[in-house]
């Protein structure tokens, strides 16, 4: 039997390799839209920053003390280069033949238009990772470089593993068509036999011949370029790791963050046997006491290899052993590893090695579902559980959740778990036609 699994990424396509994690497509332009403004004020004089991001166009605003212009205008240049820049009295504009962008610059105002149903999602991509680099020198935010380019550059190879992905697809259709177009010309030469059987019959052979060698030049191309995809992911994910210990929130879970199905209404959560209330709370008292935290507003914890980050800081052993107690008291147990971002009222809770299938055979056993080889999904937020679209009643809450505990699954608001048929199972958060955060399991 051959397992292929996917952790933290959102699912489009999988590499048929034994034991295997694969990378799904990119999401594209979410479909809701988003407005962020922030404003404050320094002795250099006030800022104001506005981003609006919708599924028609992305759009920044901005006003700021003179002191910024100069990086402001470094930033910019360095980005877009000065091919499509018009430098007139006291202000500086960039824009392309196509109006697909435009941005005019002033010593105190900053204006930056994004068409995305022209844009192309990597012109998308870089003008958002633009802005927040825009909003980081206006708003003087003390964020970690080293963070920011790690998970950038893991984005990146990602973007770049999943193209290649698609070109390996491509060419593996032009090999089909190719074989077809053979199959053809075969059947015609077959017609004209008769009439001069001789030269058409070594003319078929040669082409035939020569169509096999491109088929094989074709695949091996196709195989080379799936190979280096597949590196190009293992790179993404050693670098998404990385990122991760230091604090960094990949772009994924950034959308999950700003989705209302992720708010966190608080509960004590013992009538349900949902045990993330109170181990949120203890968590929560404890990094504030310890120092590891100044607010409760943002928070980056994960639990991975014996080992405990905190905002990007790694714990001690002291604290490590304290910290993974609590857990385990709270119900947690000491194998699970999970990472839990908080952004003011939103949360993710993502594990990485919960036991999806175990799950499901003791639904099966308690006579919760009618077989292990139907397809079920269950909307698993905690205080409440929805299976196949019915809400099931506070027994049933309460028994679910503590079958998904002794399988190491953390429920949270927003959260899946799927079976679409036997081998076939899901765990995570929906990001729509994109497909999930969360992990993929396919059985052979």
């Amino acid at each position: 039997m051959k397992t292929y699994i996917i952790t933290l990424i959102a699912i489009v396509f999988a590499f048929n390799v034994s034991n295997a994690q694969e990378t799904p497509t990119p999401p594209k332009t979410p479909t809701t839209s988003s407005t962020s403004v922030s404003k404050s004020t320094t002795k250099n004089g006030s800022t104001s920053i506005s981003i609006s991001y919708t599924e028609d166009d992305y759009k920044l605003r901005a006003r700021f003390p003179k002191n910024k212009y100069v990086q402001l205008k470094e930033l910019i240049e360095k980005e877009l280069g000065g091919k499509n820049m018009n430098i007139g009295k006291g202000y500086s504009k960039w824009s392309n033949d196509e109006k697909v962008y435009y941005i005019k610059l002033t010593e105190k105002s900053l204006r930056m238009t994004v068409d995305l149903d022209v844009a192309s999602p990597e012109l998308a991509e870089k003008f958002s990772a633009l802005g927040e680099d825009i909003k980081i020198i206006i708003s003087g935010t003390n964020a970690s470089s080293e963070q920011v380019r790690m998970q950038r550059k893991a984005d990146r190879m990602r973007s770049e593993a999943v193209r290649m992905q698609r070109e390996a697809e491509r060419l593996d259709r032009q090999v089909e068509l190719e074989k077809r177009q053979v199959e053809r010309l075969a059947k015609r030469t077959a017609e004209q036999v008769k009439r001069e059987a001789k030269r058409v019959e070594l003319q078929a052979k040669r082409l035939e011949q020569r169509a096999k060698l491109d088929q094989q030049r074709i695949k091996r191309d196709a195989k080379r370029i799936e190979l280096e995809a597949k590196r190009l992911d293992m790179e993404a994910k050693r670098f998404e790791e990385q990122a991760r210990h230091k604090g960094g929130v990949s772009s994924y879970i950034k959308q999950l963050l700003n989705d209302s199905k992720t708010v966190y209404t608080v509960s004590s959560g013992t009538a349900s046997n949902w045990i993330w209330p109170a181990i949120q709370n203890q968590l929560i008292e404890k990094l504030t006491a310890d120092g590891l935290i100044t607010n409760a507003d943002e928070i980056t914890l994960t639990s991975e290899r014996d080992q405990l980050y905190v905002n990007g800081t790694q714990l001690s052993q002291r604290q490590n052993e304290s910290y993974r107690k609590m857990l385990q008291n709270a119900g947690i147990q000491p194998s699970a590893d999970f990472s839990f971002y908080k952004k003011g009222n939103h949360i993710v809770v993502v594990g990485l090695n919960a036991k999806i299938k175990k799950f499901f055979n003791d639904l099966y056993k308690n006579k919760y579902i009618a077989s292990t080889d139907e397809a079920v999904k269950i909307m698993i937020n905690g205080n409440s559980i929805v299976q196949n679209g019915t809400t099931l009643s506070e027994e049933k809450v309460a028994a679910y959740n503590a079958i998904l505990r002794d399988n190491g699954i953390i429920p949270a608001p927003g959260k899946f778990i799927e079976m679409k048929k036997a081998g076939s199972y899901r765990l995570g958060y929906s990001l729509g036609k994109n497909g999930i955060v969360g992990t993929w399991i396919e059985e052979d």
